[in-house]
C-alpha cells in the first residue's frame, strides 16, 4: 500500500512540474489556433507547446466597417502555418502589425509576418506559411 501512495505522489508531482515547465504562447484575438502538431484545436488562443519543433496552425480574421450603416466585412484567410521551436518554461505574444483596414487586413494575408516575443523580452520577426509552402519546405528537407 505505502508503494501505491509513493507511486502516485510521485506521478502526480511529475505531471505538476511537466505542467509548469511547458513552454507556451499565445495569439492575439485576430489570429485563432486551428490545430497544433496534427491535432485540430478550436476557440483557442493560448496553446501549451511540447518541448522542441511544433506546427500550429493559424487562420487570420477580422472585421473592418465601412461606414456607419455597413455591417462590416470580414476578411478571412486559408489555414496559416507557424513552425516554431520552444524551450521549457518559456513564454512566447505573437502579434500581428497593426491592422487598421480592410486593405491592410489582405496585405497581412498576402505577407503573413508576425513578431514572437519570449518573455524575456527577445523578439523576432516570423513568416506564417501557407499550405504550399509548408509542403514545399516539407518536401525540400526530406532531400
Amino acid at each position: 500500500m505505502k508503494t501505491f501512495i509513493t507511486v502516485a505522489a510521485l506521478a502526480l508531482i511529475s505531471l505538476t512540474s511537466f505542467s509548469s515547465s511547458a513552454a507556451s504562447v499565445s495569439f492575439p484575438d485576430s489570429l485563432s489556433v486551428t490545430g497544433i502538431n496534427g491535432e485540430t484545436k478550436f476557440g483557442t488562443h493560448e496553446i501549451q507547446l511540447a518541448e522542441g519543433k511544433n506546427l500550429i496552425e493559424l487562420k487570420y480574421h477580422d472585421i473592418f466597417e465601412v461606414n456607419a450603416d455597413d455591417s462590416g466585412a470580414w476578411v478571412k484567410s486559408a489555414p496559416l502555418y507557424l513552425i516554431m521551436s520552444s524551450v521549457e518554461q518559456a513564454q512566447y505574444q505573437a502579434m500581428t502589425p497593426v491592422i487598421d483596414t480592410e486593405d491592410e487586413a489582405y496585405d497581412f494575408i498576402d505577407n503573413p509576418v508576425i513578431t514572437l516575443t519570449r518573455s524575456l523580452g527577445e523578439s523576432k520577426d516570423v513568416t506564417l506559411l501557407t499550405h504550399h509552402q509548408l509542403m514545399a519546405q516539407l518536401l525540400l528537407a526530406k532531400k
